[in-house]
């Protein structure tokens, strides 16, 4: 069993872009807790930097800005081939490395 990671982009403007990938293998609930004490004010991060897919609305505009959305209901079990190249435990581990470390690219 794989994971699908959901997660979420919004814009200044509130308009919204749902984004997924999924993991090789099952992010359990513990590292689900890990990974959501890495997230900037308990609720954002930078996918790029986790090596996950950001999908916005084409061209950059001045509503942009480089967070995403991730919640506590964002991973769930499926049995869809990995899209990432990654684990689970690398996942958590790219996270880790993050927390209290996010690159703003914009």
């Amino acid at each position: 069993m794989n994971t699908r990671v959901s997660y979420l982009y919004r814009d200044a403007g509130n308009y919204k872009m749902p984004n997924a990938a999924v993991v090789s293998g099952s992010v359990s609930e513990c590292q689900v807790n890990i990974i959501m004490e890495c997230l900037d004010c308990g609720l954002y991060f930078i996918p790029g930097q986790v090596g996950l897919p950001e999908e916005r609305f084409g061209e950059w505009t001045d509503d942009d800005h480089c967070w995403f959305e991730l919640q506590k209901d964002g991973f769930e079990a499926i049995g869809r081939e990995p899209d990432t190249g990654m684990t689970a435990d690398e996942l958590v581990g790219k996270f880790l490395e993050a927390k209290g470390n996010w690159k703003e690219n914009n």
